[in-house]
């Protein structure tokens, strides 16, 4: 079933509203998602990352999954890691746990063609700075009916989407070969972390992030843990930079940033 919506938070806003229990989130979630809760009057509980893959610690959920009515799986920064043997063992453990496979960051799959089977919700977004930015909407493959969505509307949004998806990898493409020739290799995240932005781990961030500033130039570094307590998710926000690879960037400003970081990296 498919929910279309002006922002994927109002998709979230529905699912989390039908269930009174508190809800898991990984420690480094975007704002967005611990104010939809508050908003709907529900509590939430927060999990470390897994330093290896940087999704929320699948051992930590487990753990608690028993009190909660689910999780907010979130895709850091878009990757998408095999989860399929993890859901259906949050499923065998309670057959009522709900699945919101947040995927806001990746890459749409408007057909579904990449969803779990044992995804509650699988929660797209095509609002501002995400993979395809259409400025606004957000889609859901749900495993039960959410909002009635007009079959005319989501074809209109289904064709947006596709169109815009086939420009937006030419750039991402493109701008990623640069920074992997130009940026030393031992700083950069996996590929499968790089096509939200392309991202990178380094010493002294801040300092960084102003020389790149300083240089007429952008970048980010997103996500700050909500609370202490979390060392994975911290460390990870002391050394990440965010580097743009859409259409807010070009070559000429990509391979300026990325000499920006090979001097920071090698001197």
């Amino acid at each position: 079933m498919i929910e279309l919506a002006p922002r994927a938070a109002a998709i979230l806003f529905g699912v989390v509203s039908a269930h009174e229990r508190p809800w898991l989130l990984p420690a480094n979630v975007c704002d967005i998602v611990p104010q939809t809760l508050r908003a709907a009057g529900r509590m939430f509980e927060l999990v470390d990352i897994d330093p290896a893959t940087l999704e929320p610690s699948r051992e930590q959920i487990i753990d608690r999954a028993r009190d909660c009515a689910g999780v907010v799986f979130v895709r850091t920064y878009g990757a998408i890691y095999d989860a399929e043997a993890f859901f259906a063992s949050l499923k065998l453990l309670r057959d009522d746990f709900v699945i919101v496979d947040d995927r806001c960051l990746c890459r749409p799959d408007v057909d579904g063609e990449l969803v779990s089977q044992d995804a509650t919700v699988t929660l797209f977004s095509t609002g501002y700075a995400k993979y395809v930015d259409l400025g606004g909407g957000g889609f859901a493959h749900a495993a039960t009916a959410g909002r009635v969505t007009p079959e005319a509307a989501w074809r209109e949004y289904r064709a947006q989407v596709l169109a815009e998806l086939a420009r937006v990898d030419a750039i991402k493409e493109h701008l990623n070969a640069i920074y992997r020739a130009i940026i030393p290799e031992e700083v950069q995240l996996p590929a499968e972390l790089c096509s939200w932005r392309f991202n990178i781990r380094v010493a002294r961030a801040e300092e960084l992030l102003r020389a790149i500033t300083d240089a007429g130039l952008f970048a980010s570094r997103h996500y700050a843990p909500l609370e202490g307590g979390f060392p994975h998710a911290t460390r990870l926000h002391e050394e990440i930079v965010n580097l743009f690879n859409d259409r807010y960037f070009n070559e000429e400003k990509a391979t300026r940033t990325a000499e920006i970081v090979r001097h920071h990296v090698m001197r």
